[in-house]
């Protein structure tokens, strides 16, 4: 349930309160660190205990959190909520996908993972931008007051039609689509040590830079997805002008998911990455150029849109690299390093603008979005090679086999 009429507003609240933007991005940090400290264990409790239960208690972690920016008006109590609100984050965080993924592979359907992928994040993007519509129509005609309420309440009823999902189990084999399958010669194997075997090793090893390359690239939009909000609101634009903008934003990811569906399935994550990373790089020199609020506002949400072709693969490819039975836990990895590298980004951010201004920071953002590019080649270049002496093994073998 990607309901969130706060999203798009949130740091024009906490500036109303008197929290100034280097607080906000100090706050960020502590809502990514918080994460962090939760993301592996979060995805070895959704591995013994199911996917269901993690994602309960995340919806019931964020509907404490709306509570709580009811309640409170300052520095430290924020610091609180927003731990929680990363705890929260961090036991969702790969199980609704590791969820479907199994679902998907119980059914011999796995192939069709990037296409269903793509259709679900286009329908939790338009839910998304109406979210924030609406937000900015509660905030307009009612209160601040109200947006919390209604976000509290929406993540209850998250929490409940969770409940009444289905989840399939599966028998401790180490299954992915791609028939390099092993089973597991003790099933009794704890998840824990399963998944430091797995880092330990070439298949997991060569995935991490990935996970970094993919995180500078998210640094790029994350934070200035958040930092947004103030600059439009200098820009002159009323809270509503502002929500609609963010909705314009999910409206057009929402169509870059169903494209990316298809776009996955005819081009390599290296090609993909490669095109976004360039794009989004001239996008981000662009925009810290300030060359008018109608030129921003289009910069801005393709900058913020685009991604989500990037994101599909990169996440198809992780999935095709992964055993079934430490799914979740793999994904809470790469959460985890996006969560650390983005948490830090937060607070370079907010002290940069506050410092330097928008136009300097974008610049330096830019620049690491496309450094991104090279730790991500670098695993695609060794998966690039396992896959050559893979096939070449088994072209000996078969002709090894055919020899009289």
């Amino acid at each position: 349930m990607n309901l969130d009429v706060q999203r798009s507003l949130f740091v024009l609240y906490l500036l109303q309160l008197g929290i100034t933007q280097g607080e906000i991005g100090i706050l960020q940090s502590f809502l990514f660190f918080s994460s962090v400290a939760l993301e592996i264990p979060s995805g070895l409790l959704a591995d013994r205990y199911g996917r269901k239960c993690t994602l309960i208690i995340s919806f019931l972690g964020l509907c404490v959190s709306g509570i709580g920016f009811l309640l409170f008006s300052s520095f430290i109590p924020f610091a609180i909520i927003f731990c929680l609100f990363g705890a929260s984050i961090a036991m969702g965080s790969g199980s609704d996908r590791a969820l479907l993924y199994d679902n998907l592979l119980a059914e011999h359907r796995a192939d069709e993972y990037p296409k269903i992928l793509s259709r679900a994040r286009a329908v939790g993007a338009i839910s998304l931008s109406l979210s924030m519509l609406l937000g900015g129509v509660i905030q307009d005609t009612l209160s601040w007051n109200g947006v919390y309420i209604f976000f509290a309440a929406s993540k209850l009823i998250g929490a409940i039609i969770v409940v009444f999902n289905s989840e399939i189990k599966l028998p401790p084999i180490s299954l992915t689509p791609n028939n390099v399958n092993e089973l597991n010669t003790t099933t009794a194997e704890g998840s824990f040590t399963s998944l430091i075997k797995f880092f330990s090793s070439n298949r997991g090893a060569f995935l991490i830079p990935l996970f970094v390359g993919y995180a500078l690239f998210e640094l790029s939009t994350i934070p200035l997805f958040i930092y947004g909000q103030p600059f439009f609101s200098q820009q002159g634009l009323e809270i509503p002008v502002i929500a609609g903008i963010y909705a314009a934003v999910e409206i057009i990811s929402a169509a870059m998911f169903i494209v990316a569906g298809y776009i996955c399935s005819r081009f390599t994550l290296g090609v993909i990455a490669v095109t976004t990373t360039f794009i989004v790089t001239a996008l981000l020199f662009t925009l810290s150029l300030n060359t008018g609020t109608l030129s921003s506002v289009a910069v801005f949400i393709l900058i913020m849109s685009l991604p989500a072709i990037y994101e599909t693969a990169y996440e198809t490819y992780i999935n095709e690299n992964i055993e079934s039975r430490i799914r979740a836990s793999c994904l809470s990895v790469a959460n985890l390093v996006n969560s650390i590298i983005i948490g830090i980004s937060y607070t370079v951010f907010g002290g940069l603008l506050d410092r330097y201004g928008f136009s300097s920071t974008l610049t330096v953002v830019a620049g690491v979005c496309f450094m991104g590019l090279f730790f991500a080649s670098t695993t695609l270049l060794l998966g690039g090679q396992q896959r050559r002496k893979k096939s070449k093994k088994l072209e000996s073998t078969r002709f090894t086999g055919d020899a009289p």
